[in-house]
């Protein structure tokens, strides 16, 4: 709880002077704190984190950006426990291509990206990270159960909308695990592009 006390005090702070004349090297130490714990807690938190380094809103300054060092690249996950969710989906992967990068060329919190060789044709492979479905159930649920309690922490300000900025996280992170969509929205922005360069 300590580290949601700091926030409470650091965000009245910055309100208060607009950001000016603050100790942003303490405010940084106790935003890295938070930086920790989500990358502690895992890919959910660390995508929570993500949201959050986006939301001036709620965060002052130093805060959003030392939760913008989570959107540099997470480790990825070893090939071998990727490979079955991959041919799962899609069938053996030497069926499906020429060949296929064993080594992601970037990990993220909830899936990896892989490249691909397809009829002679360089393509990019996304797979989730295995069990994260659950995982993210499951830490979508935790949330929204501590948020009452964190909410005697946080600025009074905040208490009204915090329930619809989670459900709001909520759905963005089940938009983001939905890569099937992600395909066809890449698939219509390559035929639109198609019509334009022609």
């Amino acid at each position: 709880m300590p580290v949601f006390l700091a926030l409470r005090k650091d965000r009245k702070l910055w309100i208060k002077q607009d950001g000016n004349n603050v100790d942003e090297k303490r405010f940084r130490k106790n935003a890295r704190k938070i930086l920790n714990v989500c990358i502690s807690l895992g890919p959910v938190y660390i995508k929570f984190g993500q949201w959050l380094s986006s939301r001036a809103d709620i965060l002052p300054q130093p805060y959003l950006e030392e939760l913008s060092k989570l959107q540099d690249s997470v480790p990825a996950v070893p090939f071998e426990k990727v490979k079955p969710i991959i041919e799962k989906d899609i069938g053996k992967i030497e069926e499906k291509f020429d060949d296929l990068d064993e080594n992601s060329l970037s990990g993220a919190s909830l899936g990896q990206v892989h490249r691909a060789t397809k009829n002679g044709q360089q393509v990019i492979v996304k797979v989730r990270r295995p069990g994260i479905e659950k995982q993210v159930e499951r830490d979508l649920k935790v949330l929204m159960k501590i948020i009452p309690f964190v909410m005697k922490f946080v600025d009074p300000n905040l208490r009204f909308s915090i329930i619809p900025i989670m459900k709001q996280f909520g759905e963005s992170i089940h938009e983001e695990m939905d890569y099937s969509k992600e395909s066809e929205n890449l698939k219509k922005i390559k035929r639109i592009w198609s019509h334009t360069t022609t």
